[in-house]
């Protein structure tokens, strides 16, 4: 099975991947090649990891994103529309849980070119996954006293928060694989009606889906039309960088259990099958699961997490103890449905995403 969080194991993590640089058509000047490279991270964030790899490879790199609104989701949904004439080569994506979801329908590649551990890739390779970022809580610290301010997730969905609680539409980028994600472990520690118990508190606080994404559950709780709202701390992040006075809460999903608390969702990389470009590919690959791009990503205005043990205790301001152990794939496996009640149940309540 393939985990992500507490009792994480790294013995497979053993070399430095390099991206070694290839010419220049003779005359030209120009890159002796090229690659599509199908993007659901921050365009701003993604843009300058991929830049770096064009300068040390000498690759050029197409780059083809989404809207905030359908992230990844949009992505997906091509790559399956392309699946018998692939245009893009690699797909790096802003969440897990589709990715794994392609993987088994055979749109991407497998591939063993690289040390990666098993808790976070595939075991045939058809996905590798890096740089995750927490799942938090946005409030205003200036509207929400410290004691109002929920513990766990299911604290969020007590009452106290009625009518005053947004989130992003599940069927979209990574509210619905964090949703799963809960189902996931709470079933595993043997508690399979919790879930439907947080949709319930869900329901009861008449929780309001926001079209715009998680960027947009920012914005409500800064305008002051919510008190809290679901989200990811890259877009809090962005938001304190623009001066927008919000904070955020790691909320455990287990208050005593180890490997109960916040959720990380990972970045995740694949090479396409029947990928044009299948060398190219590999480089690219293996360049976004250096440690270089690990400090990038740290460094930028995302604040991903590394995942390298040597490079996560460069940033220890980014740590997050005992994150929520989760099986990926069983996530995955789950989200379809899951995202579906859920998407039923805040119907019921006139959320109606």
């Amino acid at each position: 099975m393939t985990k992500i969080g507490h009792g994480i194991r790294w013995s497979l993590f053993a070399a430095m991947l390099m991206v070694m640089p290839v010419g220049c058509d003779e005359g030209t000047g120009l890159p002796a090649s090229r690659i599509v490279v199908y993007v659901s991270v921050d365009e701003q964030v993604a843009r300058t990891v991929l830049d770096e790899f064009e300068a040390r490879s000498g690759i050029e790199v197409h780059l083809i994103g989404d809207s905030e609104a359908s992230k990844t989701t949009g992505l997906v949904q091509r790559l399956r529309a392309e699946h018998d004439a692939p245009i893009a080569d690699v797909f790096w994506s802003s969440e897990a849980m589709q990715t794994i979801g392609l993987a088994g329908e055979g749109v991407l590649a497998e591939y063993d070119g690289v040390a990666w551990p098993r808790s976070h890739r595939d075991e045939g390779g058809r996905w590798f996954a890096f740089s995750p970022r927490p799942r938090v809580i946005v409030y205003d610290p200036h509207r929400l006293d410290e004691g109002d301010r929920p513990d766990t997730w299911e604290d969020a969905v007590d009452g106290r928060f009625a009518d005053r609680l947004v989130m992003a539409d599940p069927r979209f980028g990574t509210t619905g694989g964090h949703l799963a994600a809960m189902e996931s472990a709470w079933t595993t520690a043997g508690e399979p009606d919790r879930f439907q118990a947080f949709l319930e508190g869900l329901h009861a606080s008449r929780a309001r889906v926001l079209p715009g994404g998680n960027a947009a559950v920012v914005d409500a709780v800064a305008g002051g039309e919510a008190d809290i709202g679901f989200t990811d701390a890259d877009d809090v992040r962005a938001a304190q960088a623009r001066g927008i006075e919000v904070d955020m809460l790691f909320p455990r999903h287990d208050v005593d259990r180890p490997g109960g608390g916040t959720f990380l969702m990972p970045n995740t990389v694949a090479i396409v099958e029947g990928a044009p470009h299948p060398e190219e590919a590999a480089r690219l690959l293996a360049f976004l699961l250096s440690d270089d791009t690990a400090r990038m990503l740290a460094t930028s205005v995302s604040g991903n997490i590394p995942l390298q043990p040597t490079v996560a205790d460069e940033f220890p301001e980014l740590v997050v103890m005992d994150p929520l152990d989760v099986d990926l794939q069983d996530a995955a496996r789950r989200s379809p449905a899951v995202i579906r009640r859920t998407v039923e149940r805040l119907r019921d309540a006139g959320a109606q995403p």
